[in-house]
């Protein structure tokens, strides 16, 4: 976000919105799950990891009368939390060896956070694990991806890319890192709704425009969506779907930030090509309910817009409470029978995690409400729960990625609807 603060040694803070703090609060809490995520086997000792900071700004801000940390600090004092209570916990201790790239393309930017890191002692690292560019994200990618392929073969990293508005990153370098990379996740920010102020016939063919891979066409079918009921809503609609299939990444969560400052939507896209990612995403979401929006319905298949429909009540409401909780429970609930009885059809059987990796992307709905929902109707005998042994499980509240779906030979809510 660096192109909306400005930062110059000697000069006054610049004022951290609500909105970007928020942001901040997922970035570190995500590093936290992310560790937690790659470290359950009880004798690892080591994780190797990198993080890259795409558009980090000078690292300090002021918020009220108080100097906040920005994204660079943050970052690390997430690692540092995780290291010491992953050693604290096993007794051969733990390390986790991670590498910082900062990268801003202004030189003040950069000189600024040079100074905050030596300031708080990180001088000694700076050029060993501690990597500054000035740079834009763009040029410095290349070197960043080498680097991360010579630390060894799993690629294990994690990039923020906290643009300020939603042409400073090419959709082509997202594919490269996605491509590059074995274990690559990629958290971007992305100002929807000043895309969609700025398409024009006279805008078509810019190099902003080109550099997301919209031509001339592509902004005359978005703009044909213009005038009718919820017209934005399904121009984003179209934007997602868009990104998600030029960057190929298997897994995304397209939700929305909420921001209690401005009334125009800003993304926060995650992408990913492992399910577990995702999945865990999608957990934070709920965690931090007052910071996100989903502008969907409530079960899987949740984006695919019908312009028929009460757009107020179907797209506006979702905003990760109880009453949205509730919500998706039952909608799950509707749903699973006949996305179970269509795998079963002639006579297969349906893994858990096919289930959910097949249509985790357009929904709110994580693998633990998925789980709840399998049970109860596990409990209502209208399927089978079968572990990889073959044995079933009828009465374990878990469900395991590995288990398969069955659906019983006498089944009464099947049978009543007809399928």
């Amino acid at each position: 976000m660096s192109g909306q603060y400005e930062w110059k040694v000697g000069q006054p803070l610049p004022i951290l919105g609500p909105h970007s703090f928020a942001k901040h609060d997922i970035f570190d809490q995500y590093v936290g799950i992310y560790i937690e995520r790659l470290t359950r086997t009880p004798s690892q000792t080591v994780l190797n990891l990198t993080i890259v900071d795409g558009f980090c700004g000078g690292g300090v801000y002021r918020r009220g009368t108080e100097e906040v940390e920005g994204s660079p600090l943050r970052l690390l004092t997430a690692i540092e939390v995780a290291e010491r209570l992953l050693s604290a916990a096993r007794t051969k201790g733990f390390t986790v060896k991670a590498d910082f790239f900062f990268i801003d393309e202004n030189p003040h930017h950069v000189a600024f956070l040079r100074d905050v890191l030596e300031k708080r002692g990180y001088g000694p690292r700076l050029g060993h694990d501690i990597f500054i560019r000035e740079s834009s994200f763009e040029s410095a990618c290349p070197d960043v991806i080498a680097h991360i392929q010579r630390k060894g073969t799993a690629h294990r990293s994690l990039f923020f890319l906290d643009q300020y508005g939603w042409s400073d990153v090419r959709l082509e370098t997202i594919r490269l890192i996605l491509g590059a990379l074995k274990n690559p996740e990629i958290l971007l920010t992305f100002a929807v709704d000043a895309l969609i102020d700025f398409l024009s016939v006279k805008t078509a063919e810019t190099q902003a425009l080109l550099n997301i891979e919209l031509d001339r066409e592509d902004v005359r079918d978005l703009l044909n969506l213009r005038g009718g009921e919820g017209w934005r809503y399904l121009i984003q609609n179209g934007l997602y779907r868009h990104i998600q299939g030029r960057t190929g990444s298997r897994f995304y969560t397209p939700f929305f930030i909420h921001s209690v400052e401005s009334h125009r939507s800003y993304w926060l896209l995650h992408l990913s090509n492992h399910r577990q990612a995702r999945d865990e995403m999608g957990k934070l979401h709920w965690k931090l309910n007052n910071h996100f929006q989903h502008h969907g319905g409530a079960g899987f298949h949740a984006l695919g817009f019908d312009p028929s429909k009460d757009l107020r009540q179907e797209l506006l409401t979702f905003m990760f409470d109880d009453s949205a909780m509730k919500r998706s429970e039952a909608a799950v609930l509707e749903q699973l029978p006949r996305m179970i009885h269509a795998a079963n059809r002639d006579g297969g059987e349906l893994l858990v995690e096919q289930l959910f990796a097949g249509n985790c992307n357009d929904t709110p709905v994580t693998s633990e409400i998925l789980a709840r929902q399998l049970v109860l109707l596990r409990d209502e005998g209208e399927l089978l729960i079968v572990a990889p042994d073959g044995s079933k499980k009828p009465r374990t509240k878990s469900v395991d990625w590995e288990d398969r779906l069955i659906l019983p030979s006498e089944r009464s809510l099947f049978s009543r609807l007809g399928w």
